[in-house]
């Protein structure tokens, strides 16, 4: 691993469980460029914030990338406000009309982090569920002032509002390959919609969040399928692992690695867990499975998540999506899923088969025919 990446993941953790840095990786002339930019395309600046903040005086960056730091700590906190008001709004509005929504994701897991309002802001995932979705959908394409775009897709229902996307979800999540479906399926009704093992609380509000043992499973899910879709960041990392520690004492585990032998991704999640306890300093204890033999592996994911970005961003920039085609990006996101096939084949093979030849396959072909 390169100096500065050293220097990079020892100061993300101990932004993330308020350890001292190892100073003397700072010994060296250092990159504060690089190592900033990092944080940003990993969507994770305000964690790296809280460790270059335990950094001697000597050792921190410039003046100038200080301030650029803390230019985009505040704007990180105030759509961490914003979020939070649309989320207050947007959960009231449907309470009152008799639906309670689950918060997925997000503001519901950035509670975990020492400094929730310095974690990076997506949008809102509500899960309604298929009975109410309809009625919520009604309820919302009426609220406030519309200021985007309000469009359906197969899994959920998303509108803009105060600058937001919230999405309100039919499907709390869903699988191209039919058997891993069924299975996932399965472990909402359990959790989600039978209320299995109670619900956790956002703070001391009414608003429900998934129980610690859905989240443990869902949360992998979701960072591996856009993994291999299209890449990831460490935020979304950040924010499983966080879940793990958090519920340590909570989760039963031999049922979270049943749950995840299940679905396919035992392997995945054993590359994942080097990452989890080697890079980003999880207590072992935390993670179930944990095996050393996929360091290697891991060594790899983890030059690809660097390489990528957050959700793949950075691996095919905005401009490229406009000027170059769906034909191109195509072959582009092909050539990732080749990359990281290697690292699990059955499940990388099995739900890039299913996605592409289902859903993208046909679309991309009809376009240019």
């Amino acid at each position: 691993m390169k100096s500065v990446e050293k220097q990079f993941f020892s100061l993300l953790r101990a932004g993330l469980w308020d350890l001292d840095v190892d100073t003397s990786l700072f010994e060296e002339p250092i990159d504060w460029q690089t190592i900033l930019e990092m944080g940003r395309k990993q969507t994770v600046l305000g964690v790296l914030a809280d460790g270059i903040a335990k950094l001697p005086s000597e050792s921190r960056p410039s003046k100038k990338d200080t301030q650029w730091l803390q230019s985009q700590i505040f704007k990180i906190r105030k759509s961490h406000l914003l979020l939070n008001q649309t989320l207050k709004e947007v959960t009231e509005l449907l309470l009152d009309r008799g639906i309670r929504p689950v918060l997925l994701k997000g503001q519901g897991v950035a509670r975990l982090y020492r400094y929730p309002e310095q974690r990076q802001c997506g949008d809102i995932d509500l899960y309604i569920g298929e009975t109410l979705y309809t009625k919520a959908c009604e309820v919302v394409s009426a609220y406030g002032e519309k200021s985007g775009k309000e469009s359906e897709s197969y899994q959920h229902y998303h509108f803009n509002r105060n600058g937001v996307t919230v999405e309100l979800h039919k499907l709390a999540t869903h699988s191209p390959d039919p058997f891993v479906n069924k299975y996932l399926q399965r472990l909402v009704k359990l959790y989600l919609v039978d209320g299995y093992a109670g619900y956790e609380r956002h703070y001391d509000s009414t608003l429900l969040l998934p129980p610690a043992q859905f989240d443990a499973c869902y949360l992998f899910y979701h960072l591996a399928k856009h993994f291999i879709y299209v890449g990831i960041g460490l935020r979304q990392v950040c924010d499983w692992i966080l879940c793990l520690h958090t519920y340590a004492d909570k989760v039963d585990k031999e049922q979270l690695l049943k749950d995840v032998r299940a679905l396919g991704m035992l392997r995945l999640w054993e590359i994942f867990g080097c990452i989890a306890v080697d890079y980003l300093g999880l207590p072992q204890d935390d993670f179930p499975g944990y095996n050393a033999l996929r360091r290697v592996q891991a060594k790899d994911v983890v030059a690809g998540i660097l390489s990528v970005g957050n959700f793949g961003q950075h691996a095919l920039p905005e401009k490229d999506l406009r000027d170059k085609g769906k034909l191109y990006v195509f072959w582009k996101r092909m050539g990732w899923r080749i990359r990281i096939f290697r690292l699990n084949p059955y499940w990388v093979g099995r739900m890039s088969f299913f996605y592409y030849f289902k859903h993208k396959f046909k679309t991309t072909l009809l376009h240019h025919c």
